[in-house]
């Protein structure tokens, strides 16, 4: 792996930072964000602070266990106790390169409600989520929450914890961000669509079509796309 340069990093990180509490996808000072840097090193976002009022400074360096390093950078810092989560996503995934964890209020409220957001109704998120995994609730900051995402890791890219949030990950931390703008867009899109009486989805031909054509946009279908064909388009 190509090590990442820690100004460049951090400033992406802290960019990713800022606009996901400026649109609210995070308040007060929840959510965490990391990226490698290399084979050995995470860039992460420090416990107990406002993610809007971040700078590149604030960040903490830890290895792959989550164990901050010895570095002036660390001074009097440490990781959220949720790096946990990100931890699993990295052991599991080697092609994943940052992980972004967030409350994007109108996606959770889905879980909070029992409803599910693999409905094949917006071509974006067909092509960017695939089917949405949906893990069950698990107590913030403990072991239980790696323990409810592992079996969908290999699977999907974007994962919704009930009644918590959403991780979302990616090979660098603008996809990551990126695949969380499209869930919460699409849990807006769905909200509204059922407010009006509810949501016509596409047929299965549509997006069997969306899939053959998609590498006109550099993307390749997901790897779940039956899945959320058949939970989405009936």
């Amino acid at each position: 792996m190509q090590p990442r340069n820690l100004e460049r990093a951090s400033s992406e990180l802290v960019k990713v930072c800022h606009l996901a509490y400026e649109r609210g996808y995070i308040c007060g000072t929840e959510g965490n964000f990391s990226l490698r840097l290399d084979d050995r090193t995470l860039l992460t976002t420090p416990a107990g602070t406002c993610k809007g009022l971040l700078s590149p400074s604030d960040l903490v360096l830890t290895n792959l266990d989550g164990v901050a390093l010895d570095s002036p950078q660390n001074q009097g810092k440490r990781p959220s106790s949720e790096l946990k989560m990100h931890l699993i996503v990295y052991q599991k995934r080697a092609d994943v390169m940052a992980v972004a964890h967030t409350h994007p209020t109108t996606a959770v409220a889905f879980t909070v409600a029992g409803k599910s957001l693999n409905r094949c109704v917006l071509p974006e998120a067909i092509l960017t989520l695939g089917k949405i995994a949906e893990a069950p609730y698990a107590t913030p900051s403990t072991d239980e929450v790696p323990q409810s995402i592992a079996e969908h890791l290999e699977h999907t890219d974007t994962i919704l914890l009930s009644h918590h949030g959403a991780l979302t990950f990616g090979s660098d931390i603008f996809q990551a961000f990126y695949r969380l703008e499209t869930l919460e867009h699409q849990a807006k899109t769905l909200l509204i669509a059922q407010l009006l009486g509810g949501e016509k989805t596409l047929s299965q031909g549509q997006v069997e079509k969306l899939f053959a054509i998609c590498q006109i946009y550099g993307m390749t279908p997901p790897t779940n796309r039956d899945e959320l064909i058949e939970a989405g388009t009936n």
